[in-house]
């Protein structure tokens, strides 16, 4: 089988949460023949993992589509020159198989019907949702002023879910909860989950107040979580009298994250090359978010890494966790970090939650299990032939 995967940013090596799912993804997939990653941005991966080869749409070097989806307010509208490239690489290569990474890029999917391959739209997220979170997260005033504009985008948002939902052979979700927000927006042919992986390393710093953000820092929804971190978090540590620190660290980081990270003493690590060492370092994963979905492959990072997660309830959405038990829950960030605090006091507390949490983890998100949802999944789209 020869299975081709277009994705924004380029998997390997794996930093922010979407391209640790698309790296897993694309990993499960050459267990069952050739695989071509390409992607939008970045430049051709120095190494890639066995049977995968990875290669950049030329045309789209330097035009960031995470910064750049107007008119459209989820969709990049590829240019004539992008899509045309991305037609004639699908055309040399031949796929069995196209994975097609979120509706940022459900364009592809019109390609298909020139071409005999099945498809297969990644959902990170539902980003209908994430539109609707985001303009509810504005004041009053400026939904009454947008009105008309933001009914728009929201219109426009469901329409690219369901669209691309019934474009695509099939639909991977990351949680049962995206697979019902999905499906109350319109019928789509087949949805399967394939959960979210997690990085096999540990950490057992719980004594010290050390915190550990991660994130692809040009995401909105990671953004507005820094501004928690800074304006909330940090007081909040500084407060204690004791020693802490705040690490920031992620692919593209805007001006906005930039400034946020030095007016609040937080460090910034932009584009770290390898995820371990700076999870390895921290004992606690701090992750305030208010919007979004996709951004929940954090909360499995931190837990395989050993760090206890301190979390608001749409971060952990449809994962299945228990607060008190699997991590610290509360939808204030200053009230986060007060309970980080505490824990620091009782560090076999918190190594119990760690490991609780690990375990969890492990059980449900382990590679193995990505495979074998993967493959069960491949084998259940309709063949074209």
């Amino acid at each position: 089988m020869k299975i081709l995967q277009f994705t924004v940013d380029c998997p390997f090596p794996p930093v922010s949460g979407g391209e640790i799912r698309n790296a897993a993804n694309a990993r499960a997939l050459a267990s069952m023949g050739e695989v071509l990653t390409v992607s939008l941005t970045g430049a051709p991966a120095p190494s890639t993992p066995p049977n995968i080869r990875h290669r950049i749409i030329e045309a789209a070097r330097g035009r960031a589509p995470w910064g750049r989806r107007g008119p459209h307010p989820t969709v990049h509208m590829m240019p004539d020159d992008e899509l045309a490239e991305a037609d004639a690489i699908w055309r040399e290569f031949a796929p069995d198989l196209v994975v097609i990474e979120e509706i940022v890029l459900s364009q592809l999917l019109t390609l298909a019907p020139k071409h005999r391959a099945r498809t297969v739209l990644d959902q990170h997220n539902i980003d209908s949702r994430t539109v609707s979170d985001r303009i509810a997260g504005l004041t009053l005033w400026q939904q009454i002023r947008d009105w008309r504009q933001n009914r728009r985008r929201k219109a426009e948002a469901r329409e690219a879910d369901r669209c691309a939902a019934a474009l695509a052979d099939q639909v991977w979700v990351c949680s049962r909860a995206d697979e019902a927000l999905l499906s109350a927006l319109g019928p789509v042919n087949d949805v399967r989950l394939v959960a979210n992986p997690i990085l096999p390393i540990s950490a057992e710093r719980f004594s010290e107040l050390s915190l550990c953000f991660i994130g692809h820092l040009g995401y909105f929804p990671n953004i507005d979580a820094v501004k928690q971190i800074g304006r909330a978090m940090a007081p909040c540590l500084a407060a204690s009298g004791r020693p802490w620190s705040i690490t920031v660290a992620g692919r593209n980081p805007r001006d906005v994250v930039r400034g946020l990270c030095t007016r609040h003493g937080l460090r910034l690590i932009e584009n770290p090359p390898h995820l371990p060492e700076l999870l390895g370092r921290a004992g606690y994963a701090p992750i305030p978010l208010r919007f979004g979905g996709g951004t929940r492959i954090k909360v499995l990072e931190a837990m395989a890494a050993g760090l206890v997660v301190a979390a608001t309830e749409k971060a952990v959405e449809g994962l299945g966790l228990q607060a008190g038990r699997h991590f610290l829950s509360s939808d204030d960030a200053g009230k986060l970090a007060s309970k980080i605090i505490d824990l620091a006091t009782r560090p076999q507390a918190a190594a119990e939650m760690a490991e609780i949490g690990r375990a969890f983890v492990r059980d449900n998100h382990s590679s193995a299990a990505i495979e074998k949802q993967v493959k069960q999944a491949v084998a259940a789209i309709p063949r074209t032939d």
